[in-house]
């Protein structure tokens, strides 16, 4: 089972229908974007959509209503829709999330959300910024609250959030001696269930750790919870990091380790732990900006690490960093994985997420132009027109202005070049009736963000623009 085709409508960043097309197969995803584009909106549409088929009872610390999730620039209702389909079979079932549909409480979706795994770079400050008590790095709170809590005992079919909750308040009175006699069984065996667990997790954090080259060593250390029956509380409430570095023991001076090797232990645990979690038909790993700490070379063990222990997940990665994104698209077979790409524009009324894929950009303007945003169809013109220059420039290796921040070069930078340039045998790029064509909708295609100059052009003008970059396009793809 595979995600083929994802649905995002007017939800946080994304104002507008977006479609994200993984192909029949369901392929691995990378996104690169720009802060502000909508590339962690993606991520949060993929985890909140799996969270919201939990009942409200499983759901209590998780705000699954979509209403507030909603873009804020737009009054129309959006949604978040999956296509899921099986792999070498035509078959496939699209579920919807909304303010007033909910398709998500079913099985394939609860079972997906358990065995799946979800991290952002703020998950990882939870493991390498954790607040040191005593000396010492207690990471119980989120492996027992947030890590492990769908993994299952196979024996009792239980998961361990159930054996925790088993042990939670009220307590019994100080007299109730049958009473607390359960409750320490209980505890007993949540004991021994998570004991059996860290058992198991620790040679894998150990095992991926070691595919980064470090000479770090690490173990969990549990002793186990027991009950004050003085103060009704639950004590011990510790898993210990321990951490060895060249073989010397460093546990209270584990902060002191570079950002690199905080984040490589930090992501051997997360990783770890997803490959606990249940079986099921669909098995999602979300990674979102999370090799911010990791330099190129720490990073590149990630793509092993990923091939190698996750071939049956379907990856979904973003990041903020174009050298990595293009790297991933070196290393990565085409087959396997889609290359998406999100870019911030905004007009004076509101943001909007620019999505890269082939010619989206050209029928996403026709899209808005469809729905009269002129605004948003005026981002795209210009967007999907220095695309084509920026590409053809580069093709032909055309001399352009230098700047030593690229993101500096304007439009006019690459246009230039183009409308004075000439083939070899002397005869112009394009013809001069194209070339005053783009000029005179230059102020349509470029300057989506005037106001008043986009609020007075009649439809039509801006039909006759995407024209012109239309007719653009194709002739300097022929020369």
């Amino acid at each position: 089972m595979r995600i083929t085709d994802i649905e995002i409508k007017n939800f946080r960043a994304f104002r507008g229908t977006y479609h994200i097309d993984l192909s029949k197969s369901g392929k691995n995803l990378i996104v690169y974007g720009e802060n502000g584009s909508g590339k962690s909106s993606l991520y949060l549409a993929l985890k909140l959509f799996l969270e919201s088929g939990l009942d409200a009872t499983d759901a209590s610390k998780i705000d699954t209503g979509f209403e507030k999730h909603q873009n804020i620039f737009v009054e129309e209702p959006g949604h978040i829709k999956l296509d899921f389909s099986e792999e070498h079979q035509r078959i496939q079932e699209t579920y919807e999330w909304s303010e007033n549909l909910k398709e998500t409480h079913n099985d394939l979706i609860i079972e997906t959300l358990k065995a799946s795994g979800f991290l952002d770079y703020k998950d990882l400050l939870k493991v390498h910024n954790v607040e040191p008590q005593v000396g010492v790095v207690n990471v119980f709170n989120l492996l027992v609250e947030t890590l492990l809590v769908n993994t299952i005992n196979y024996e009792t079919d239980r998961s361990l959030a159930e054996d925790w909750n088993d042990i939670q308040e009220p307590y019994p009175r100080r007299n109730a001696k049958n009473q607390i006699t359960s409750l320490e069984n209980r505890i007993d065996i949540f004991n021994i269930e998570l004991a059996n667990r860290l058992d198991e997790l620790s040679p894998k954090v150990r095992e991926i750790l070691g595919k980064f080259g470090y000479e770090v060593d690490l173990s969990l250390d549990f002793k186990g919870i027991t009950y004050n029956q003085k103060n009704k509380t639950l004590e011990n409430q510790q898993i210990l990091l321990n951490v060895k570095f060249f073989d010397k023991d460093i546990s209270e001076q584990y902060l002191l380790l570079n950002e690199a090797k905080l984040s490589a232990i930090a992501l051997s645990i997360f990783l770890s732990s997803i490959l606990l979690q249940p079986e099921s038909d669909l098995r999602i790993l979300a990674l979102d900006d999370v090799l911010i700490g990791l330099d190129m070379s720490n990073r590149l063990p990630v793509l092993d690490i990923l091939k190698e222990y996750f071939p049956d997940h379907q990856i979904f990665l973003t990041t903020y960093d174009k050298v990595w994104y293009e790297i991933v698209k070196q290393r990565t077979e085409e087959k396997d994985w889609k290359y998406a790409e999100f870019y911030f524009s905004q007009t004076d009324e509101y943001e909007i997420p620019v999505y890269a894929e082939d010619k989206a950009y050209l029928d996403k303007a026709k899209e808005y132009l469809k729905a009269n945003d002129y605004k948003a169809c005026a981002v795209y013109l210009r967007t999907a027109f220095e695309a084509i220059i920026k590409r053809f420039c580069d093709k032909r290796n055309l001399r352009v202005r230098y700047c030593e921040n690229p993101k500096q070069l304007m439009s006019e930078d690459f246009w230039d070049p183009i409308k004075t340039g000439t083939k070899r045998d002397g005869t112009p790029f394009l013809a001069q009736t194209l070339i005053r064509q783009i000029e005179l909708y230059r102020s349509i295609i470029l300057n989506p963000l005037n106001h008043a100059t986009i609020a007075n052009i009649p439809k039509r003008e801006v039909e006759e623009a995407i024209d012109a970059v239309e007719e653009l396009e194709t002739a300097l793809v022929q020369v």
